[in-house]
């Protein structure tokens, strides 16, 4: 993208379709809300210093694997104060991200395998451990599907007060501190003889008003016309041209297909969106050819059409 303000509409966009999904891949990885939050809004920050120099193709791969790389998420976490489902928690740094990478980010295979700096074999035996499995060792696709259900729930129910948290730290604001309700038995005869005195002289003054405006209204009424019945006509000027247009830089932007297009970039929930994917996943979910119920990963197939 040569044209600034296309580039930068894009930008913008692209980082409002990720921000939800990092907040919730950065507090799942990390363990810690506030980390994650940080570590997103510095990710944010950085991504968007370096944006430029970054062919669009690229953004999601390199997007992810900064705020993958955030010291914020190495460090160890609190123990239970992030909000990932137990099955997640338990597993090493490695196969968690990978896990993460597939269930939050959203992204392909290959693209998750980018980002980790592996080949795709590579990447496919981290999430073949990261896997739910049985007792008996098998994979158990209903523990696959709820995480798949609770990471696309945490994504969509995460809070606004959160999204505008990491906005200030992006900003280099400090995030308002949250507003902590005040017991009733404190302040309750407080509150209740507070407001007498101002609801007394509002009345007051309100039938002040009123009682004058009984007496003066008649003496300030405007003498009506004969014949106009009291409504006053005029032409409307000539349309005169509009001020300003859109610019064609701005073509981007209002595109129709803009969210297909960003959709490409930031990855998503799409069930189609790897075709190769899910068929590996599918024969891996039904059948453990390795001893602990993981399939073989010798061959990679070749991926499927899009």
């Amino acid at each position: 993208m040569n044209d600034p303000s296309a580039a930068n509409a894009a930008l913008s966009a692209f980082l409002r379709g990720v921000e939800r999904r990092g907040a919730v891949f950065a507090e799942w990885q990390g363990g810690d809300p506030e980390a994650g939050d940080a570590a997103l809004a510095a990710t944010l920050r950085g991504f968007r210093e370096r944006a430029g120099g970054i062919v669009f193709a690229e953004w999601p791969r390199r997007f992810w694997a900064m705020l993958l790389a955030a010291p914020q998420l190495r460090q160890a976490a609190p123990t239970g104060a992030g909000t990932a489902p137990a099955a997640v928690a338990a597993l090493g740094v490695g196969p968690r991200a990978a896990l993460l990478l597939r269930l939050v980010a959203g992204l392909a295979e290959a693209e998750a395998a980018a980002v980790l700096g592996i080949a795709r074999p590579t990447y496919r035996l981290a999430l073949q451990r990261a896997l739910p499995h049985r007792e008996d060792g098998s994979p158990d696709p209903e523990a696959w599907r709820a995480l798949s259900a609770a990471a696309q729930q945490a994504v969509r129910a995460l809070p606004q007060e959160r999204l505008e948290t990491v906005g200030m730290l992006r900003d280099g604001l400090r995030p308002r501190p949250p507003v902590r309700p005040v017991p009733d038995g404190a302040t309750g005869a407080r509150r209740r003889a507070g407001w007498v005195w101002p609801a007394t002289l509002a009345v007051a003054v309100l039938t002040a008003a009123a009682l004058g405006a009984t007496w003066w209204g008649p003496w300030l009424a405007q003498p009506v016309a004969p014949g106009v019945d009291g409504i006053r006509v005029e032409p409307l000027p000539p349309a005169q041209p509009p001020a300003a247009r859109f610019a064609p830089a701005d073509a981007l932007a209002s595109h129709r297909d803009l969210d297909l297009l960003l959709a490409q970039a930031t990855g998503g929930f799409a069930d189609d969106a790897d075709p190769a994917f899910d068929a590996w996943l599918v024969q891996a979910l039904e059948d453990g050819a390795r001893a602990d119920g993981a399939p073989s990963v010798d061959a990679e197939p070749v991926d499927a059409p899009r």
